[in-house]
């Protein structure tokens, strides 16, 4: 009982946790951008307007955070 209850709830998290939406909007959004200094590699989660660590104000878009 206790191996059936397990994969039903095993099932219903994965449905939850991809719908069906994602597939017709092309995917959900992974979270927000992440942003490199250009001058240092320090790396941020929001697009600051200079680094913390050596002032630069230049910043490349990396990626997405997850």
């Amino acid at each position: 009982m206790k191996k059936t209850l397990s994969a039903v709830v095993g099932r219903v998290k994965r449905y939850l946790g991809s719908s069906t939406s994602e597939s017709e909007e092309g995917g959900r959004d992974a979270g927000p951008d992440l942003y490199e200094c250009r001058g240092c590699g320090e790396v941020f989660i929001s697009r600051p307007s200079e680094c913390s660590n050596c002032e630069n104000d230049d910043f490349a878009n990396v990626g997405k955070f997850r």
